[in-house]
Parts: structure tokens; sequence; C-alpha cells
């Protein structure tokens, strides 16, 4: 599947009645954080999954590691991030070329401005992004979260679904995951399908993604636990859901 670059390509999907629009800075953020997710609305009939993705994760340590520059690690992750594209069943990625591990340093306006022009081309319900800490204090993290509320604020109908990991989740995955949510925080657990848990470890193995790879590491780390959660921004849940889409408090 090419990446899909025109807003007429995205305006077709708004005809969905379920439009979920994730936006990261790195190919394999979406992996780690929401794949099961994707996959879940990626499969559905009625579904729209579409993944921004801001950067093509040049400056990766990946680069040191094998002898590749910049542009041969950049190509190389933006083709995998298309197979994941193809695991998941995407109906569309984005991809841009902002500076990876600089993202601090690029105007607000700018980022913004390329998350609200796919935001105004799907009209999205569901927008799902990092938390105003990034899960791990990444600088491109934290950029992503502030260029994506801004881009949001002229949007207040779309529910920004933040990714959220329990304390039992940054102990056991420390230090990779430093920042918790807090349980009474946490506003949607999404349960995932063994085809589902099975799509997300497919991904993180095309990004061969750290927690795939320590033979060192805990080896109930291999195989990504069962619930993604979510903390919405700006609502107050009584009840926990079980799909981002259910009903606003």
């Amino acid at each position: 599947m090419p990446p899909i670059r025109t807003s007429a390509a995205l305006k077709a999907l708004r005809p969905r009645s379920r439009r979920l629009l994730a936006v990261f800075p790195h190919p394999d953020d979406e992996s780690y954080g929401c794949a099961g997710t994707l996959a879940r609305v990626g499969t559905d009939p009625d579904g729209a999954a579409v993944l921004l993705c801001l950067t093509r994760g040049e400056a990766s340590s990946m680069g040191r590691q094998r002898g590749l520059s910049p542009a041969e690690v950049g190509d190389l992750r933006e083709q995998r991030l298309q197979e994941v594209a193809e695991v998941l069943k995407l109906d569309g990625l984005v991809l841009e070329r902002l500076p990876d591990s600089r993202m601090a340093r690029c105007a607000l306006d700018e980022v913004a401005g390329k998350i609200d022009a796919v935001v105004q081309a799907l009209q999205p319900q569901v927008v799902i992004g990092h938390d105003p800490r990034g899960v791990n204090a990444h600088a491109d993290h934290i950029a992503t979260h502030w260029a994506l509320r801004h881009a949001l604020l002229g949007h207040p109908e779309i529910r920004f679904a933040m990714l959220a990991y329990p304390p039992s989740m940054t102990e056991s995955l420390a230090p990779r995951l430093l920042f918790p949510t807090p349980e009474e925080e946490i506003d949607a657990v999404i349960e995932l399908t063994e085809p589902e848990i099975e799509a997300k470890e497919a991904c993180l193995r095309i990004h061969e993604a750290l927690v795939t790879l320590r033979e060192d590491g805990d080896p109930s780390l291999l195989r990504r636990p069962p619930l993604e959660r979510y903390d919405f921004l700006g609502e107050d849940c009584a009840e926990r859901l079980t799909d981002l889409f259910g009903k606003r408090p």
C-alpha cells in the first residue's frame, strides 16, 4: 500500500462511521502503543484507521550500530512502516519528513499545520497520541503531543485519546517507560483479541522493537500485554469504556 499523501484520498474515507487517526513522531511508536486498536478499526468494514508519522526515524541508533547513513536508516524505517500498515490493514498512511530528534526546534504552527491538514481531510472522531510527558520524556514525543493539542483546538468534537500506561507496567518495563498514568485517570481499556495481539507482535518484530530482541529480558515481555489503555484529554468518564468511540460523559 503506497502512502496516502492527498487530501482527496482521506476525504474518501469520511463516509465510514468510525474514523480513527493516530499521530506519532517515529516509525514504531504506533506498534508499541496502539497497534491492536489500529488493527481493530482497520479490519472493521465501517472503520477507517489512518496513521500520520511525522518523521522517518532517521536519527535512530540503528545507524551507528549498522553503519548506515541517516538517509539509509530513514529509508529502512519507512519501508518497515509500510509493512506495518499492511499488517494492521490501515486505510491510510501519511508520512512526513520533519527532522527526527529535532522536532522541538520546529515551529509549533508548522507541526500543527501538518496534523491539521490530515484532521481536516479525514474528520476523525478519535485521535490517538502521546500524553504530555511522552511516555519516556523523548523530546519528539512531547513536541508531537503539544502540536496535536494545538491542531485540535478548533475541533472540540474530536476525542483525544492519550496512550496510558499504569504504574504496574512502567515498573516492569523501566527504564523504557518512565511515566505512569494513575489508574483513576485511565478512561478506556481495550482488551485485544488473539488476532489483534498477533498483529501487534508482528509489527514489533517488523520494527525490531527493543522489547522483542532482549535475550536477557523476561520472556513474558516477548508477547505484549493483551490490553491497551487510554486517558481522554478533558473528559471525566464515570466508567471506563471498552470502545474509543464510546459515548461522551
